[in-house]
């Protein structure tokens, strides 16, 4: 079996590109992966649009730390 490959998705505000961003994602043909999706403080509706993908992402959300911060989450 191909190693796992763990993709780290930072968010901040970005409710408008999450959708396209994780359906790129998914339609890679590397199959054995797993998504985090890292909310760093999103007060727009980036949560809402990531309800879609809720049985394929690990979702985290945090207060906002910025994208090292975010980066850092998601690789821990």
């Amino acid at each position: 079996m191909p190693p796992l490959v763990s993709v780290v998705v930072t968010a901040y505000n970005h409710g408008r590109y999450i959708q396209e961003t994780l359906r790129s994602v998914f339609a890679q043909t590397y199959s054995n992966f797993e998504v985090i999706v890292v909310d760093d403080g999103s007060t727009d509706d980036t949560a809402t649009k990531l309800r879609e993908f809720h049985d394929r992402i690990l979702y985290v959300h945090q207060e906002n730390q910025g994208v090292a911060g975010s980066r850092n989450t998601g690789v821990q």
